[in-house]
């Protein structure tokens, strides 16, 4: 990653950030009136009722008054509800909610994630093994909702909302109806029929610092707006987003470090076995280069005796073989003839 990058990465500072942060999301979805009311957007054929957050506090969640005067702090590592059994991935949800007909999971994403699809499903299965207790019935089991709000368009059709059902491929009037629901909102979106306060709440969520606010008719953003904005000054929260900010960032960095160490030992051997690999073959052609020349001698060397033999001059074998007077003469003494 270039070093601007790695700044990129600190995350921006606290007056920087807006609705599409992570943490800020999870931090002003725990306004009950708030929470209720963009799923009242979201999912206009739904009636929602008093919510409750799962596993988000250890205290008051089934009793948040609708109308609060100001949002309690999660402790950082409360932020979202987790579920992972030992050595299995597990998975940190935005906002966990239940109305007591149904669960929600309402999850922001900013970047764009090839295994969107797949991580739906798998925040799905996390949160429908977690519906029953042991003994009781799969008919007990409630409607589930996993909610993504995309600021890019998650399947390239254009559509505000695209919205997905088990169905059957044989029979497309035949519904599972296992209430499993998935539903992805782009804030991108150019085509489908939505209500105009969701098409302008997802405008907003889209760039809030280039939507005209204050001329906004919008009751739901003028309340994120001041949520955001109350979040911003509070001194406990800043000091909390902050921790949250160097968590990650050093979470970064670890495997950053890692990583690099890993890639240092990997090219090491990787260097030494290409090494060995170099040196045998350079080896091999060296004795083949060697063997030759080797032989080439040799010839010279019985080429030089026969000559010899039939009365040839010293001189005449070392014009016609190329061996030095030495050579030749040695060869002589070899075989008993005389110069």
């Amino acid at each position: 990653m270039a070093k601007d990058g790695w700044a990129e990465m600190r995350g921006k500072s606290v007056d920087e950030v807006d609705i599409r942060d992570d943490f800020m999301f999870s931090y002003v979805m725990r306004n009950p009136a708030i929470c209720t009311q963009l799923l009242e957007y979201l999912l206009p054929e739904c009636k929602i009722a008093r919510i409750k957050y799962i596993d988000w506090d250890t205290d008051e969640t089934a009793e948040e008054e609708r109308h609060m005067p100001k949002m309690r702090l999660a402790k950082p590592e409360m932020q979202k509800a987790f579920f992972g059994a030992a050595g299995k991935r597990g998975v940190r949800l935005d906002a966990y909610l239940d109305d007591g007909k149904s669960i929600y999971n309402i999850e922001l994403q900013t970047s764009e994630h090839i295994a969107l699809p797949q991580r739906a499903r798998l925040y799905q299965a996390h949160i429908d093994a977690n519906q029953l207790e042991k003994g009781q019935y799969y008919d007990s089991m409630r409607p589930s909702y996993v909610i993504f709000i995309c600021t890019f368009d998650p399947f390239g059709k254009s559509l505000y909302r695209y919205s997905f059902r088990n169905v059957c491929r044989e029979d497309g009037t035949l519904e599972l109806r296992d209430e499993a629901y998935k539903l992805f909102f782009n804030t991108k979106g150019t085509r489908g029929e939505i209500a105009s306060t969701l098409r302008e709440m997802l405008t907003y969520i889209n760039n809030p610092g280039a939507y005209p606010v204050h001329g906004s008719k919008v009751e739901l953003i003028h309340r994120i707006e001041e949520a955001v904005e109350e979040a911003k000054m509070d001194i406990e929260w800043r000091e909390a987003y902050m921790m949250y900010q160097t968590r990650i960032y050093d979470a970064a960095m670890e495997a950053r470090m890692k990583g690099l160490r890993e890639g240092r030992a990997e090219g090491r051997e990787k260097g030494l076995q290409e090494g060995r690999a170099e040196g045998r073959a350079e080896g091999r052609e060296k004795g083949l280069q060697e063997g030759r020349a080797e032989g080439r001698m040799a010839e010279k060397r019985d080429t030089a005796r026969a000559m010899l033999k039939g009365h040839l001059t010293v001189e005449q074998v070392m014009t016609f073989t190329g061996l030095s007077r030495e050579e030749v003469e040695k060869l002589a003494g070899e075989t008993g003839v005389q110069e």
